[in-house]
């Protein structure tokens, strides 16, 4: 008897050895990836929402340069000015910060894959999601997408395992969900994944006990809002920058479709895909097709039937009509309703689908079934909302990656157990090709430091020609804080000049933009437009990085590589 809880208590050391040392591995070498994209990003400079961060951080922290912009959410900058109160303001906190989150939601997603896998495809599922081309170009940025989905994947981690052991946990889940709403106003979507998730677990959390937790977690997140709210009421409306988010996803026309970023295609992220989950991700597809091939050659070889047990739950799953309609009725209308209507009417749409098919198929009993609906909903719902929103850019595939290294790993996971080559339990298959993707990864990543440097030559260039020419600037005219003062790149401007500077918006064929404009041909009416601009507000000096322009009342008077500063006459 004694033996026998010896080698049970061995074996548990022996599994959470394991767990800790694949969990080590993996935060030093994200770590030392981490660290070299940091360096990398201090050596490009911030970017324009870097500068926004950092202007409403050092707003946070009673160090305001002048410029701010508080449609920006509140949470990075909120963590940005904890540094600046107690030092004074510099660029590489900001990334700092970014880069620690970054470490700690990669340490996330090991953990709540290894709810599912073991510790091997954790370790794997991590290291691609950490080295995703997508992900590791904005990593140590200073932007939202990275900071936010970590974030909520932390979030996601503590409401399973509130579900599946402690119900206490849901005092962390709701207000971690809550800082991820507040690092990215978009993952205010994170409410569907997660009710999905309470809802096909609901047999299990409807005890008094658990309604209580999940009612405790929802007012600790709301009561996170309270000091924002105090934050912003100081400037206005208290909740304007979160019904200007939601009122601009709503799906109105961008300027007419000039935006650079206008795309009403809503297979954008489908078509880009292989671009976006890298040569890593692509091979574990090919191992997985590989599986599938040798699967079916094993049925048909074998021709063996399913077994009866098997049999009778499909047969259980196919006699049960009334769900079947109700599943293809909602399908066929969010098929034919998708980018008609309102997105949040297709994603409630989307949640209704996933809950009926789910209760349709879980007398099939398959292992973790709610895990993988949980991951659908999650990668779907943002997939959804980016697919509908006319804005897109392909770094909002950040918030679909965890999903989909998820399902990779789901495929991977399958399709070695389909290979039979085992030495003493271990899945040799499993461990070759494992090991051939990790260091594909890592040589990979390596060589793709160099890459994101020449990427961004171009911003390195004009951070650094905006440096000098705001150098020049304050030694030419120390009285310019008393003069109107515009820019092309007013972020930018108001952080190094150190006070509030007017937007110059973009002039495109009788439209107004606040950002880039697909290009910038100028004709004759966008010129008078600038020129009508400057001089209704009685604009002193115009900081510009458009070609192509003349003025009738200001004449340049320096160029500063790409940057060039005109002055009235």
């Amino acid at each position: 008897m004694m033996t026998g809880i010896s080698d049970n208590l061995f074996d548990k050391i022996k599994s959470h050895s394991s767990t800790v040392i694949f969990l080590l591995a993996l935060t030093l070498i994200v770590s030392f990836i981490t660290y070299n994209c940091f360096q990398i990003q201090l050596s490009i400079g911030p970017v324009w929402d870097t500068y926004d961060f950092m202007a409403n951080a050092a707003l946070m922290a009673g160090k305001g340069v002048g410029y701010f912009d508080l449609l920006r959410p509140p949470f990075l900058s909120f963590l940005t000015a904890i540094y600046y109160s107690v030092d004074g303001l510099a660029l590489w906190p900001i990334a700092a910060i970014d880069c620690v989150i970054f470490v700690l939601g990669v340490i996330g997603l090991y953990l709540l894959l290894k709810l599912r896998f073991d510790d091997l495809t954790s370790f794997l599922g991590s290291l691609i999601f950490a080295t995703l081309p997508i992900i590791l170009t904005y990593v140590g940025a200073g932007f939202t997408d990275n900071p936010s989905v970590c974030i909520a994947i932390w979030a996601m981690l503590f409401t399973v395992l509130a579900v599946k052991k402690d119900s206490r946990l849901f005092y962390l889940s709701f207000p971690l969900a809550m800082i991820s709403f507040l690092t990215r106003f978009s993952m205010a979507l994170l409410i569907f994944p997660i009710f999905l998730y309470l809802l096909i677990n609901w047999e299990k959390i409807k005890g008094l006990k658990y309604v209580r937790d999940i009612l405790i977690g929802i007012v600790i997140s709301f009561a996170l809002l309270i000091p924002v709210f105090m934050f912003y009421a100081q400037f206005g409306s208290p909740i304007y920058p979160f019904l200007d988010f939601f009122g601009s996803s709503s799906g109105a026309s961008a300027a007419g479709g000039m935006h650079f970023a206008y795309n009403t295609d809503f297979f954008y992220f489908v078509k880009l895909l292989p671009y976006l989950i890298g040569p890593e991700s692509i091979g574990v597809l090919f191992i997985f097709l590989l599986g599938m091939i040798l699967y079916l050659f094993n049925r048909f070889r074998n021709k063996t039937n399913s077994n009866g047990v098997n049999n009778g739950k499909i047969h259980k799953l196919m006699e049960n009509k009334g769900k079947i309609i109700a599943i293809l009725v909602v399908l066929v209308i969010f098929v034919l309703t998708i980018q008609k209507i309102h997105y949040l009417m297709s994603e409630t749409l989307f949640f209704l689908l996933c809950y009926l098919f789910y209760d349709w198929i879980k007398v099939l009993e398959s292992k973790d079934l709610d895990l993988d609906f949980l991951f659908l909903s999650w990668g779907m719902t943002f997939f959804l909302f980016h697919s509908i929103y006319i804005i897109k850019d392909y770094r909002y595939f950040v918030g679909m990656a965890p999903s989909t290294v998820y399902f990779l790993m789901r495929g991977f996971f399958w399709a070695v157990s389909q290979f039979g080559f085992k030495f003493k339990g271990h899945n040799i298959t499993q461990l070759a090709m494992a090991s051939f993707l990790i260091i594909l990864v890592l040589f990979s990543t390596l060589s793709s430091f160099s890459g994101i440097h020449e990427a961004n030559i171009e911003l390195q260039t004009l951070n650094g020609d905006i440096i000098t020419a705001s150098d020049w600037f304050v030694q030419y005219d120390p009285e310019y804080k008393n003069k109107v003062i515009y820019s092309d790149f007013w972020p930018y401007s108001g952080w190094y000049l150190r006070m509030n500077i007017s937007k110059m918006p973009i002039f495109r064929d009788g439209e107004v933009l606040y950002c880039g404009a697909k290009d910038y041909n100028f004709t004759q009416q966008d010129i008078i437009a600038y020129n009508s601009e400057l001089e209704s507000h009685n604009a002193e000096y115009y900081f510009s990085m458009r070609k192509g322009l003349n003025f009738d009342n200001y004449k340049p008077i320096k160029q500063f590589g790409s940057v060039t500063l005109y002055k009235r006459d």
